[in-house]
């Protein structure tokens, strides 16, 4: 695995550092990046996720570096270790004897250098990557009929969608008295999270995720606690995850075929051969769910390490699962993440199956390696089965009989349904229980006064095509070191936007998406109700095109600086009422209303530019604008004004509200 490694020294381009940097790139399997000052080594520690990470830092920056770590916490997943690299050990100490000593930093104060070889040392210093020891064996699966399968998934998701931020935060502080005795770097991964005020569930989803595949006795408790049914102690974490795949910060895998080495008990082969031999018409012939948390391989060879070890146990079996996944899953629905990026052991290239997710077993085959007998055992997961609940209704008013088992002892501990009627549940009632659920789940929502309201236009052509409703964040160029400014602020910015929103269209909340497929045409109202105020807007409707109308009457915009290309390719905007954007603090307003092609007027009257350099294009191909008021318009500080009514052809000189010479002198 690489290790980066981040040098930071004002003086980093001189001839003796250039020899070391040199020496250091020959160590073999670090990347070495230079910097001569820490606010560029900083952005570059945001992209670096959860990579292996040592960072060599001239004394004299050390105390400006932490404090502007600890600044941007929240868009960091690294936690770095850090070596010092300074003459006098004895000045540093005194200088900085609160940072170096405390203990609950999100990094690894590593030490203090005062020769290049002490740096050397401490670079080559690896981790060592093994392989996780095999947990205690316990059954892989419950095994059940698809009848009965049917149901799990509408309990389990109404479960975890009535958990409330309050418990989340109370139980990672739980976590962490728990914990932090046990191992200093989960000590240090929760004491970050402990930290964190008001953090996004998507970025803590990464976080647990990470703590779930640390070798320690974390994972063990938890699927201990599964096994307990101590729903307070497993199920925020659950939902702490499975809202990170909803949200995408936790990606489903790409992967046709998955992989898992595993021992199991003989008594499980035996139901496994019972399930493929039980035949239900019309359905699946053997249908299991997991018992607790279960990581696949992307790698076979990873996956078949775990079955080199010696088998002395004649109660067991060594089982080769493949895992075949179905592509029509949705993130509402999949219950597994891609953790490989995120994991403490990265080369095991790990997908992660949450609790209660359902797989059908096709097949199982007696193997031999030429050593030694195993078992390979085919898998398909469906994640699909709550879809197919809500979408046929012939199945919804279907009768289940529960038999008398573990399962119907599981479904009366969820609490959820009488015991009384457990003895014939009906899916429909079920269904309408989750269904009220989730209605009291979207009307919570962000308490705001501060809204942005529009109304979108759907065309027929736009049925059942994903619609932009606000602008993508997405930023590819990024990873290549290729971005552009906007790319920068994208990047800034889009996790400032998820935590920060909540958008309603008709009413109904939506997860957050930057598009929604629309079922049927028509006008819609949509709102954007925001927690706290933004600090830049720009780009913030770029390309939404099927935008007719937004109000900005009750949006503060106090805080924004930079509001470049916010409406550009709005080409259906016809209404825009900006009589109360505050704009006295912004900077830059180029491209603002480019391409807003449907515009035919804009009262701008109360825009306070004072401390506006950059106007370049802003009305830029507004064709149709014919009355424009720019009385309040102030160019003193303006640099660039080009293009900035270029092909606006209906608009003339007299129709323009300005005392400004600057502006009309552009109609000249």
């Amino acid at each position: 695995m690489t290790t980066i490694v981040l040098w930071i020294d004002a003086n980093i381009d001189n001839s003796e550092n250039t020899e070391y940097a040199k020496e250091l790139e020959s160590i073999g399997s670090l990347r070495l990046k230079l910097f001569n000052n820490v606010e560029n080594a900083i952005e570059q520690l945001k992209y670096l996720e959860f990579q292996e990470t040592k960072v060599i830092i001239s004394g004299s920056f050390y105390s400006d570096f932490i404090q502007s770590f600890k600044e941007n916490i929240l868009k960091m997943f690294v936690a770095p270790k850090i070596i010092v690299f300074t003459k006098s050990k004895e000045n540093f100490l005194k200088e900085n004897k609160d940072y170096s000593n405390d203990e609950n930093a999100f990094y690894s104060f590593g030490g203090i250098a005062t020769s290049f070889e002490e740096i050397r040392e401490f670079l080559k210093t690896k981790k060592k990557i093994d392989i996780k020891k095999q947990d205690e064996v316990q059954l892989t699966f419950d095994y059940i009929d698809k009848k009965e399968k049917l149901v799990l998934p509408i309990f389990f998701k109404t479960l975890i969608d009535t958990i409330s931020h309050d418990n989340l935060e109370k139980y990672t502080n739980e976590l962490y008295e728990t914990y932090s005795k046990e191992r200093k770097d989960l000590k240090s991964l929760l004491g970050s999270i402990t930290s964190m005020k008001n953090i996004p569930i998507e970025i803590l989803s990464r976080y647990y995720s990470r703590l779930y595949t640390s070798d320690s006795s974390f994972h063990r408790n938890i699927n201990k606690d599964l096994g307990l049914n101590k729903k307070e102690s497993y199920l925020p974490f659950i939902k702490i995850l499975y809202e990170g795949v909803k949200l995408k910060s936790l990606p489903l895998s790409n992967d046709k075929v998955l992989y898992r080495g595993s021992k199991i008990r003989n008594d499980e082969v035996k139901y496994i051969k019972d399930c493929i031999n039980k035949k239900i018409k019309g359905l699946p012939s053997s249908i299991a769910f997991s018992k607790s948390f279960l990581s696949f391989s992307k790698e076979k060879n990873v996956a078949e390490k775990f079955l080199n070890n010696e088998n002395k146990d004649k109660n067991l079996s060594k089982v080769l699962f493949i895992l075949e996944k179905d592509d029509n899953c949705g993130y509402n629905l999949s219950t597994h993440g891609d953790i490989e990026k995120i994991s403490f052991f990265p080369v095991e290239r790990e997908v992660l199956f949450f609790p209660f997710s359902s797989f059908e077993i096709k097949s199982l085959e007696e193997k031999n390696n030429g050593k030694e007998k195993y078992y390979e055992i085919k898998l398909l997961y469906l994640g699909k089965y709550l879809k197919d609940i809500e979408n046929d209704n012939k199945l919804i008013n279907n009768e289940i009989l529960v038999p008398n088992s573990e399962f119907k002892k599981q479904l009366e501990d969820f609490g959820l349904i009488k015991k009384e009627i457990l003895k014939k549940i009906n899916i429909k009632k079920v269904y309408t229980e989750f269904k009220k659920y989730e209605n009291e789940i979207n009307q919570r929502g962000i308490k705001s006064n501060n809204t942005i309201i529009g109304e979108i236009n759907i065309k027929k052509e736009d049925i059942n095509k994903q619609i932009q409703i606000i602008n993508s964040f997405e930023n590819k160029k990024r990873m290549n070191n290729e971005a552009s400014n906007s790319d920068d602020w994208k990047y800034e910015n889009e996790r400032e936007i998820q935590s920060n929103i909540e958008i309603k269209i008709n009413g109904k909340i939506i997860r957050f998406a930057y598009t929604y497929k629309f079922e049927k045409e028509g006008i819609y109202q949509i709102e954007y109700n925001f927690k706290n105020h933004l600090t830049k807007t720009n780009h913030l409707f770029y390309g939404c095109n099927r935008l007719t109308s937004l109000d900005f009457s009750k949006f503060n915009t106090k805080n924004v600086t930079n509001m470049s290309t916010m409406f550009s390719g709005c080409n259906s905007l016809t209404n825009l009422y900006l009589s109360k954007l505050n704009t006295q603090n912004v900077a830059i307003m180029d491209n603002m209303f480019n391409d807003c092609k449907s515009l035919t007027s804009l009262n701008l009257s109360n825009f306070n530019t004072e401390n506006v350099t950059n106007m370049g294009s802003m009305f830029y191909n507004c064709n149709s604008l014919k009355n424009l008021d720019l009385s309040n318009f102030s160019t003193q500080n303006v640099t660039n004004m080009g293009f900035m009514f270029y092909d606006c052809n209906s608009l003339k000189k007299e129709n323009i509200v300005s005392k400004n010479n600057k502006i009309l002198n552009l109609f000249s």
